[in-house]
């Protein structure tokens, strides 16, 4: 933006001499500015603040027009400046209008990505849109991006809508071909299908023919391939000729460079929760990670993410799991990892049967430390108990407060048979026998599962953790008797 004689630019000037006047402007003007300023990329957040001003007040919004709403969630979203008051007062209004005929389809979906964009949580006008969109005849004045904004928009406020996107895949699959959607458009597209879990087998099943048609996948982002696989593998939809293509482009890739830590993580994840063990594939990432000077751009998630894919897919590598282990080791503080990130790293060193006392410690003392374990799911205690057992990782004070967290609880209704069962057996290996925390989970289980409905390994795995209770008791009696 050109600046002025005095420094300034010629925004600066308007901003400063539009806020005392802004109950002069008409709908159209206030819309316009907030979207001029972001489209020229001008930050201005007293600007911002004094337009949701001035639209907050007004009695209603009625001389906005569709556009005019849509333009101006879509310039403060875009810009990244959050105002609940201004977005419920456009929400209500359009949630109270009679219909949505007026909206045209780019207005519908900038509106609902822009609230799903700056995190605006407002339900009931996800659900008016949604209503409209399923109301149409037909999707014909719609665009390619228009419907993936809007189904990215819906998964990404955590707004479910079975109805809306059955509607719309069933719209996407009767095209001829999916020549007119953008490569992010389709990935984005199956994402909020798996993000949501939404099934819908034969629209992944033409979005992956569609890829797979493709000579070269080098067109592709980096960012649209870890979406897509990570959107197949979080559906169960498999489709190993799309996962075969993907993997022979990474590993033809004379640099991975290009690619975020997460979509390489991502990728990882996907290919073993699909089933896919492409050994190349492994080995190419493995000396990628192995060769970085540190992992200080993998979050959390990441590195749980990493280990637990090589051990998902039975690809043992010690050196990355060193590595990995290393750099946790070396980090001051675990309280950014959640629950899910810590238990799955465990699992996927006991899983791979990488041994690395010093982990195994630095996780142990992070759990114990914590104020409470509330935040961690059963399958999250059950993963991480079972695998310092399994791998020989004597903790007994972790083991005493888990059973002290569960003990505390009211009821287990949330742990399931495996859970129930898995936390048993670790007990039970880990010769850390506790009678009452015994009890509870058997008599949980007594109350709600039905054992001949139980797989072979949960049977076995209450079985042996039985025989070490009964042991267990008998020994307490002996020892009171004498």
């Amino acid at each position: 933006v050109p600046r002025l004689d005095d420094g300034r630019t010629l925004f600066d000037h308007v901003a400063e001499r539009s806020s005392p006047i802004l109950e002069k402007f008409e709908a159209q003007h206030l819309s316009n500015m907030v979207w001029a300023y972001e489209t020229v990329g001008t930050h201005n957040p007293a600007l911002f603040d004094q337009v949701a001003k001035e639209i907050v007040a007004r009695d209603h919004l009625g001389t906005f027009n569709p556009q005019n709403l849509s333009n101006i969630s879509l310039a403060y979203s875009k810009a990244g400046e959050r105002n609940s008051k201004l977005f419920d007062k456009l929400a209500n209004h359009i949630v109270g209008l009679d219909h949505l005929g007026e909206f045209m389809p780019q207005s519908l979906s900038n509106t609902v990505w822009s609230f799903a964009k700056i995190e605006e949580s407002n339900p009931r006008l996800f659900q008016k849109v949604a209503n409209h969109i399923i109301g149409l005849n037909d999707f014909h004045s719609f665009k390619p991006q228009n419907l993936s904004n809007t189904l990215w928009a819906f998964a990404r406020a955590d707004v479910s809508n079975p109805s809306l996107f059955q509607k719309v895949a069933d719209h996407i699959i009767d095209f001829n071909d999916l020549n007119t959607f953008k490569r992010q458009e389709l990935s984005n597209t199956v994402w909020a299908f798996a993000k949501l879990q939404l099934s819908s087998p034969s629209l992944f099943q033409t979005v992956a023919d569609h890829i797979i048609s493709s000579n070269d996948l080098s067109p592709f982002k980096p960012q649209e391939l870890s979406t897509t696989v990570w959107a197949f593998a979080k559906a169960d939809e498999s489709h190993p000729m799309l996962f075969e293509k993907v993997g022979d482009h990474i590993i033809c890739s004379n640099n991975l460079s290009p690619f975020k830590p997460q979509e390489l993580c991502n990728m990882l994840w996907a290919f073993a929760k699909a089933g896919q063990s492409y050994q190349s594939l492994f080995q190419k990432l493995a000396d990628h990670f192995i060769g970085l000077n540190h992992l200080d751009t993998l979050n959390p998630q990441d590195l749980s993410n990493t280990v637990w894919a090589f051990a998902k897919a039975e690809k043992s590598n010690p050196r990355l799991f060193e590595k990995v282990a290393d750099h946790i080791i070396s980090s001051n503080d675990l309280s950014h990892f959640k629950p899910q990130a810590l238990s799955n790293t465990v699992w996927a060193f006991s899983k791979a049967e990488v041994s690395n006392p010093s982990l195994f410690q630095k996780l142990a003392d992070h759990i114990i430390g914590l104020k409470d374990l509330e935040s961690y799911k059963p399958q999250e205690i059950s993963n991480t108990v079972w695998a310092f057992a399994k791998s020989g990782e004597s903790q007994p004070k972790l083991f005493h407060r888990v059973a002290d967290h569960i003990l505390s609880l009211e009821n287990l209704q949330s742990f399931d048979a495996k859970d129930a069962a898995q936390i048993l057996w670790a007990y039970s290996s880990a010769n850390s026998v506790d009678l009452a925390l015994f009890k509870k989970l058997h008599d949980h289980l007594e109350a709600n599962v039905d054992y001949a409905s139980l797989d072979e390994g949960t049977k076995n795995a209450l079985l042996r953790a039985n025989r070490k209770a009964e042991h267990a008791s008998s020994k307490e009696q002996n020892e009171e008797e004498n």
